[in-house]
């Protein structure tokens, strides 16, 4: 199959890309580096630039309102109209009411448009004194602000350089060629941004250009006696385009992208050149893949490269010798396999005739021991039911012979007619226990579950079961939860458990107590039947609810019975969604629990 792209031309982009991405990451690290250098670098020469601009304002400010200052003493002001004719830095000066000196000292007003002279001009506020030091009048000197800050105008930093003067506030006082003054240098939200910043320089949108250009621009305060004294905030601005400002950085990165450029373009050949030493052993070892393919099993490759790809030609001839045994191994192999599968078939098959032969003998088998198990069933429930009558008949004969009514009897014969009527009874139950049993298990027994009170159907099994526990000198006490929950459950059913579970405490006790209690635990409420007779086994205890089944050690078959009737009760309590337990020890009585959910609707259910 022949691929799309070649190695060697993998190779040369794996080159070109890793050059690249050096390149790249190089280019990016020196523009980061490098505009952080350029733009502090240039932060600082304009800076310097407007400190010396911002002293040269200073002590010309200085020098003007010290000559007004000198001439203020004379009150007859001819010195001060003198110096305000001779002063081409005065515009203006007039005589002022007293009320707008100071505190009796030197103020400096904003700036403000003066009609007369049509230019902006900066108020100084002058007291003069007569003899006695008292302020006899104010005089108003306006300083002309475009020849005060000329300096400032000869400036000159390349193309789009140039110097600005603002006060505090931001405002515009001084800009070369612009007669609209008194508006905002920059952007407010920049202006706070440069006056926080640490280097007094930064790049703003300069709103006095009238356009939205990006301005480099440095800052620095004018230092004036006069001006701190009066807490007048004036500021030199040294701005530049900010194109104009990075170009010769922009023009370096520029010579350095096309440099890169230049380098990868030869990279390709290069790398074509250098790729001829990867591939040319690497298609040696493909064409030693196509003769193996072909069955040439005996090729090798000849590869003296002096590097891996030479360590890897001579794995591969080692390879291919020892894939060659391995190869005639597994042809034996196979010539035995094929020969082994052969007679595993044969087997399989043998085998496979005499498990279907054997299916179909258990098929037949379970077929029959079905219909024996039907016929057991119908044979139990028939002679179940036969009985029942001619039991019937031999109890009242008893009892008619017992009662004397055809005539009388001894003693002696009326205690054998009394076990007779015992063992009538305990065959009847046993056939009961069976039919019973006989319709839990085919489903037949109707539970019909109405909304009750278990403590009233407890305590009704208690108190018949009562005279039977006093007759044979045992106590029976009862001990009822309060306020147990009213629930769904078949009255009948649980009286049927309850009789038996009482009577079997009463049965296998010999001396002692009987005790039934209830109690509300989590979503059931709990029945317990505790007694002191000798107890069962350990080991014996899971044996409880077994058919027919007469649990010996500390009952020893003493008292009879059908084994059938915990198993009863273990389906009764089951058919109510509960659960039946015995706990004992050897010796120590034993205590029969069952515990039925709370249920909250009514209804029948087949058992």
């Amino acid at each position: 199959m022949k691929h799309r792209a070649g190695i060697r031309q993998k190779v040369v982009i794996i080159i070109c890309l890793s050059t690249l991405s050096v390149m790249f990451v190089a280019v990016a690290i020196g523009y980061l580096l490098g505009f952080k250098l350029s733009h502090g670098m240039m932060g600082n020469v304009h800076r310097k630039l407007a400190q010396q601009l911002s002293a040269q304002v200073g002590k010309i400010v200085d020098e003007e309102i010290g000559k007004i200052i000198a001439c203020s003493d004379d009150p007859s002001l001819a010195k001060l109209r003198s110096l305000a004719t001779t002063d081409k830095n005065i515009a203006t000066f007039s005589i002022e009411p007293k009320k707008l000196s100071i505190n009796g000292g030197l103020f400096i007003g904003p700036m403000e448009f003066d009609e007369t002279p049509n230019r902006w001009v900066i108020p100084v506020f002058v007291p003069i004194r007569d003899e006695n030091k008292t302020v006899t009048a104010t005089i108003k000197v306006g300083l002309l602000a475009q020849r005060l800050f000329e300096s400032l105008g000869d400036f000159r930093l390349d193309t789009t350089g140039r110097a600005v003067l603002a006060n505090g506030k931001g405002m515009l006082m001084f800009y070369p060629g612009k007669a609209q003054l008194n508006v905002p240098v920059c952007e407010e939200a920049d202006y706070r941004r440069l006056l926080t910043s640490n280097g007094k320089y930064g790049t703003v949108r300069g709103r006095a250009r009238g356009d939205a250009v990006p301005v480099f621009i440095a800052f620095s305060e004018v230092n004036s006696r006069f001006l701190s004294e009066n807490d007048v905030t004036w500021r030199v601005f040294v701005e530049q385009d900010s194109r104009e400002v990075f170009a010769p950085f922009n023009r370096f990165i520029l010579w350095v992208i096309l440099a890169v450029i230049f380098l990868i373009i030869i990279m390709v050949p290069i790398g074509f050149i250098f790729s001829s030493v990867i591939v040319n052993p690497i298609r040696q070892l493909h064409r030693a893949v196509g003769q193996i393919m072909n069955g040439h099993w005996d090729h090798s490759v000849k590869i003296r490269t002096g590097d891996e790809i030479e360590e890897f030609g001579d794995a591969f001839n080692e390879m291919m010798v020892k894939i060659k045994d391995k190869q005639e191994s597994l042809l034996d192999a196979r010539n035995k396999l094929e020969d082994l599968s052969k007679g595993l078939e044969k087997k399989v098959t043998e085998r496979t005739s005499e498990l279907t032969a054997a299916k179909n003998d258990l098929d037949r088998y379970a077929r029959k021991l079905e219909q024996a198990l039907m016929i057991k069933s119908d044979f139990i429930s028939m002679a179940s039911h036969e009985m029942r009558t001619p039991l019937t008949i031999i109890k009242e004969g008893i009892a008619v012979i017992s009662e004397g009514k055809v005539g009388d009897i001894t003693q002696k014969q009326k205690e054998f007619l009394n076990i007779t009527n015992k063992n009538v009874d305990r065959l009847t139950k046993f056939i009961n226990d069976i039919l019973d049993m006989q319709k839990l298990e085919q489903g037949k027994v109707v539970f019909k579950m109405e909304k009750d009170d278990i403590n009233k159907a407890v305590d009704e099994v208690a108190g018949t079961m009562k005279v039977l526990a006093e007759n044979k000198g045992l106590t029976l006490a009862v001990s009822l939860e309060k306020s147990l929950p009213l629930t769904y459950f078949d009255r009948d059913k649980i009286i049927q458990v309850m009789t038996n579970l009482i009577s079997n405490a009463i049965k296998f006790t010999d001396e002692g107590s009987i005790s039934v209690s209830t109690h509300l635990d989590n979503e059931y409420i709990r029945v317990s039947v505790s007694d002191t007779g000798p107890g069962i086994k350990e080991d014996d205890v899971s044996n409880l609810f077994k058919k027919f089944i007469q649990l010996e050690g500390g009952m020893e078959r003493k008292h009879a019975g059908t084994g059938l009737g915990l198993v009863i009760c273990k389906y009764m309590v089951e058919n109510h969604r509960g659960h039946i337990w015995a706990e004992s020890n050897s010796g120590k009585g034993v205590t029969f629990h069952f515990a039925l959910p709370i249920i909250k609707t009514e209804g029948t259910k087949d058992g």
